[in-house]
C-alpha cells in the first residue's frame, strides 16, 4: 500500500509541474470552439464603406449582417455579391466576379456553393441536401423555371440577418414558421393571378392543431410537418395527401381497413382532407355524420344510400356511449365533492378513467367504418358506466343511511344529556328540602 501511495505522489507532483492545474483550467476554459466567432479584417471595403454612407438602403444590410450567423462563420459581403473587398477599384468590378443583387433565380445555386460543400456544413453540423430537394419542390421548380414570385432561400431565411434556426427570432424558428409562410401565402396579388387560394394562414389559425401551437404543445403541428420544409411536394402528391398518417397513426391503421382506403387507392378520394379538412382541421364531433357541410358524409353520400344510414348508425353508437360515459363521470366528481371522503375511490376511479381512455378509441375506431366493431367497443364503456353509476347510487344512499344514523345519535344523545339534567335538578331539590 505504501509503494501505491508513493508512487500516485511522484507521479502527481511531476504532473503538477509539467502541467499545472490552474494554468490548465484557464487554457481549456479559453479554447476556441470548432466554430469560433470570425474577425473581419480592418480593410475590407464593403463593410467600412456601406457603415460610413450612413444610407437608408445600403447601411442596414451591414447592420443586420453582423447580428447574422453568417457573420459568425465569417461568410462576408464578397462571398454572396462577388468583386474585391481588399480593392476598391475592383470592389464593384465584374472582372472580380462582383454580381450586386442576384437575380431570384440564382440564389439557390449561390446559397447551395456553400450549403452543399459537405466540408463547409460539417463545420456546422448542418445537412448539405437542402439545394437538391428544393429544386425537386413546389417553390424550386418555379423558381428555377425562372418564376420570380416563386420563393428562394432569402423568402424564408432572410437576406442579410439570416439567424440560426434555434434562434427565436429566426423567422425559421419553429413559433414562427406560421407567419413565416404566411407572409407569401397571405398575399391576394401572388395567388390570385395564380388561380389559388390566399387564406391558408387563415384557416390554419382556426383550426385544432393551431389551438394546440399557440397554447405551447411543440408536438402540434405546423405548415412544415404537413408539407416540408425545403422538399415541397404538391398538394397532389400521395405523401401529401396521406402525411396526416405520420402522427395520427391509430386512425390511419382503421382508416385501411376501411371501404374509404379502397375507394381512395381507386379514385383519389376519400383521405384525412375530405372529412377533416386540410388547415382549418376541427376537433371531430359525432355531428359529422349527419352534418349538411361539404367535409360531412353527406357531402358524398345521398341521406338514402346505404353508406349514409350506416354512418347515422355509428353516430347513435358514438353518441350513447358519450353520453354514458359523461353521465357516470359527473355523478362521481360531484359524489367526491359532497361525500368529502369516507370512501374508497381509488378503483372506481380508475374505471372511470379507463372508460375515458376507452371513449377515444371509440371515436378513433369510427375510421374504420364497421358498426360491429364499435357496438363491442361501445358495449364495454356502457358495461363500465352503468357500474360507475350503480356504485355512485349506492355510495350515495349509504351516506343517507349515515346522515341517518347520526341523526337518531345525536337525538340519543340530545335525549339523554336533556333527562340528565333533569335528573341532577330533581337531586337539587331534594336536597335543599
Amino acid at each position: 500500500m505504501f509503494y501505491r501511495f508513493s508512487a500516485l505522489a511522484v507521479f502527481m507532483f511531476f504532473a503538477g509541474n509539467m502541467f499545472p492545474l490552474p494554468a490548465l483550467a484557464a487554457q481549456v476554459a479559453s479554447s476556441p470552439p470548432a466554430v469560433a466567432q470570425q474577425q473581419t479584417p480592418q480593410e475590407y471595403n464593403c463593410i467600412n464603406c456601406h457603415t460610413a454612407i450612413e444610407d437608408e438602403r445600403l447601411t442596414p444590410p451591414v447592420a443586420e449582417w453582423q447580428e447574422s450567423a453568417h457573420a459568425q462563420a465569417g461568410v462576408k459581403c464578397a462571398d454572396c455579391h462577388g468583386g474585391d473587398p481588399f480593392n476598391e477599384e475592383l470592389a464593384m468590378d465584374p472582372s472580380a466576379g462582383y454580381i450586386g443583387k442576384p437575380k431570384p433565380a440564382d440564389i439557390p445555386g449561390l446559397c447551395a456553393k456553400c450549403h452543399s460543400d459537405a466540408k463547409k456544413m460539417r463545420l456546422h453540423n448542418l445537412r448539405t441536401d437542402q439545394f437538391s430537394l428544393y429544386s425537386d419542390s413546389v417553390h424550386g421548380r418555379k423558381a428555377l423555371a425562372g418564376d420570380e414570385g416563386a420563393p428562394t432561400c432569402i423568402s424564408c431565411h432572410g437576406k442579410h440577418k439570416i439567424l440560426k434556426v434555434k434562434d427565436p427570432n429566426s423567422l425559421v424558428a419553429r413559433k414562427n414558421i406560421p407567419d413565416t409562410c404566411g407572409s407569401c401565402h397571405s398575399k391576394k396579388e401572388i395567388f390570385e393571378k395564380r388561380g389559388r387560394k390566399f387564406d391558408q394562414l387563415e384557416m390554419y389559425k382556426k383550426s385544432r392543431h393551431h389551438e394546440l401551437f399557440a397554447k405551447g404543445d411543440l408536438l402540434a403541428p405546423t405548415c412544415l410537418e404537413c408539407h416540408g420544409n425545403h422538399g415541397i411536394m404538391p398538394v397532389s402528391a400521395e405523401r401529401t395527401q396521406t402525411v396526416c398518417f405520420t402522427c395520427h397513426t391509430r386512425q390511419a391503421e382503421y382508416y385501411k381497413a376501411s371501404k374509404h382506403w379502397t375507394a381512395w387507392q381507386k379514385n383519389g378520394e376519400p383521405v384525412c382532407r375530405h372529412c377533416h379538412s386540410n388547415h382549418d382541421v376541427a376537433r371531430p364531433t359525432p355531428a359529422k355524420f349527419t352534418g349538411e357541410g361539404d367535409n360531412d358524409c353527406s357531402g358524398c353520400h345521398d341521406e338514402k344510400s346505404p353508406q349514409y344510414i350506416k354512418g347515422k348508425e355509428m353516430q347513435q353508437v358514438v353518441v350513447s356511449s358519450v353520453q354514458a360515459v359523461e353521465s357516470a363521470s359527473k355523478a362521481l366528481d360531484e359524489f367526491e365533492k359532497s361525500a368529502h371522503g369516507g370512501f374508497e375511490m381509488g378503483e372506481i376511479r380508475e374505471k372511470m378513467d379507463k372508460a375515458g381512455e376507452g371513449l377515444k378509441e371509440l371515436h378513433t375506431l369510427t375510421h374504420k367504418m364497421d358498426v360491429e366493431a364499435l357496438k363491442k367497443q361501445s358495449e364495454g364503456l356502457l358495461q363500465v358506466s352503468r357500474m360507475v353509476s350503480d356504485n355512485v347510487t349506492k355510495m350515495r344512499a349509504e351516506v343517507k343511511v349515515r346522515w341517518i344514523a347520526l341523526i337518531v345519535a345525536w337525538t340519543v344523545f340530545i335525549a339523554f344529556m336533556a333527562a340528565l339534567w333533569l335528573k341532577s335538578k330533581q337531586v337539587d331539590r331534594s336536597r335543599e328540602k
